[in-house]
């Protein structure tokens, strides 16, 4: 079955049913599959998700342009492994040319806590910041000085919606960083978020999931793979990669073995 047909026996969910209900106080678990892989797990679940569809479409393209200090804290704080850390972005839109600021910070807890404003009328990922998006950054973003990159992140999208429990699924695909005249990606890999309001090891996708874990794969284990700490090393590999650099290597050595 092709990703097509399997998004096809999907029911939708659209914008106005979910905007306002996000899971911005979260736990996160991710993981990194072959693309492949996709129709199958969707086939596997049916039953209990929901795709978001908009504007007739049920995969989604977004563009990321990622926020840093000119010391790569954000980055080095990913790297070593520290508890508390955040990531900040401008995150566009394709399907609606919306776009907005958002910062993350991971707590002690393991808690995802996520905070957004909406860029000011047509201002796209390439816009400067403004006074409003600095002050922002002020107040939600722990580090100093930030400031926009030329990073960013290009992928395809698929968002599942639980019909039991406050959970969602993303499944991003096609993911493609470029910064100047660099350029590298994922290739034929995807990453999966699993996005939960608590943990819960019953859910359906997790559950579709261990369907693989015999295959020479990549999922072995949750994994940490931030887009913007992976795009990062991957187009700078004279960065310092430390807690990454498993990662690193295993998406470079699979990759080789997908193509």
């Amino acid at each position: 079955m092709n990703l097509q047909a399997s998004l096809s026996n999907l029911s939708p969910i659209y914008l106005n049913e979910i905007e306002g209900a996000e899971l911005m106080n979260r736990l996160d678990q991710k993981y990194l599959i072959r693309r492949d892989w996709i129709p199958r797990l969707i086939d596997e679940c049916k039953a209990h998700y929901r795709v978001l569809e908009v504007e007739g479409l049920r995969q989604s393209a977004y563009i990321n342009r990622f926020i840093e200090t000119p010391e790569y804290s954000s980055l080095h704080a990913h790297t070593r492994g520290r508890n508390i850390r955040f990531k900040a972005r401008i995150r566009q839109y394709a399907s609606n040319s919306r776009a907005f600021m958002e910062v993350k910070e991971k707590t002690i807890h393991g808690q995802t806590l996520k905070s957004r404003i909406e860029r000011e009328g047509a201002l796209s990922s390439n816009g400067a910041l403004t006074e409003d998006e600095i002050e922002f950054l002020r107040l939600n973003y722990g580090y100093a000085g930030p400031q926009l990159t030329q990073t960013t992140c290009g992928f395809n999208r698929i968002t599942l919606v639980s019909n039991e429990r406050e959970e969602r699924i993303t499944l991003d695909t096609d993911i493609l960083f470029e910064s100047d005249s660099n350029q590298d990606g994922l290739g034929d890999l995807a990453i999966v978020e699993i996005k939960q309001a608590r943990i819960n090891r019953f859910s359906p996708f997790l559950i579709a999931l261990e369907a693989f874990r015999f295959e020479h794969t990549p999922l072995g284990r949750q994994t940490s793979l931030s887009k913007y700490v992976v795009g990062t090393l991957l187009l700078n590999p004279n960065l310092p990669t430390r807690t990454y650099r498993s990662v690193i290597k295993r998406i470079r050595k699979l990759r080789e073995q997908i193509n």
